[in-house]
């Protein structure tokens, strides 16, 4: 309830399985998705979006990247483009965290 008012709001969100969002995140995923929510309800807001995913998986991060596409939809100002960590990258997933949070 408080997320509209929220300056600034940095997510991190993995991908499960087939590309479905983490049981804890679902809640949430939901309320984002309602339709009766108007499409300048999160203008107050700007945020970062970095994912934490596999590229084995054939919907790699597809979590975090529906989620940064959701809250520009919904009027929210992205800071960048939306990370993309790699379990498989040799470098590690902390190695594309440290290139995103440039």
């Amino acid at each position: 309830a408080e997320l509209p008012t929220e300056p600034l709001v940095v997510f991190f969100a993995s991908t499960t399985g087939e590309g479905e969002v983490p049981d804890p995140m679902r809640h949430f995923w939901r309320f984002l998705l309602r339709k009766d929510l108007p499409a300048a309800s999160l203008a107050a807001m700007s945020y970062a979006t970095f994912g934490l995913g596999d590229s084995s998986y054939p919907k790699f991060n597809y979590a975090a990247k529906r989620l940064h596409r959701r809250l520009a939809m919904l009027g929210a100002t992205p800071l960048g483009s939306c990370g993309l960590g790699d379990e498989q990258d040799g470098r590690g997933i902390e190695e594309a965290y440290a290139h995103w949070e440039e």
